[in-house]
């Protein structure tokens, strides 16, 4: 008559041959993971990136509609928009230039353009932009209508 035992031997190589197969596969698993969480946190941070330069955008629109009304527009008091905020401070030059600073926040992150322009028959008009480097921390936050 044949059974079907196995040695004790042979059951307990299957199965330290079954754990080392299950932690490989749970190795793989954790890489895979971590693979992914890495991609998702740099989508986030680039749609946040998009984010914030719409709202600094957003921010410059509003700034320059108010100087084609008013050409001695302060800037844009700070609020709540698109899911963050915006705001703007304008330093009127000689003549008729002007250089617009405008802010926006979203989630716990700010970014800062500078605009620099001058005011023709036909209203306000953009000669340039660009991205500010990020402030220091000095607790007093940002300030429309103060002088930079």
């Amino acid at each position: 008559m044949v059974t079907g035992r196995r040695g004790g031997s042979e059951s307990g190589q299957a199965l330290v041959v079954a754990l080392v197969a299950v932690l490989l596969l749970g190795a793989a698993l954790a890489l895979v993971a971590g693979t992914l969480v890495s991609r998702m946190q740099r989508a986030q941070r680039a749609a946040d990136d998009t984010t914030l330069l719409a709202l600094t955008d957003a921010a410059v629109a509003e700034t320059l509609a108010d100087l084609a009304a008013w050409p001695v527009s302060p800037g844009v008091s700070t609020r709540d928009f698109g899911g963050g905020t915006i705001g703007s401070t304008v330093r009127h030059g000689g003549g008729k230039s002007f250089t617009i600073v405008a802010e926006a926040t979203y989630r716990r992150r700010r970014l800062e353009v500078e605009v620099k322009g001058r005011m023709t028959d036909l209203g306000p008009q953009v000669d340039g932009w660009r991205r500010l480097p990020p402030a220091q921390e000095t607790g007093g936050g940002f300030q429309p209508g103060s002088p930079r």
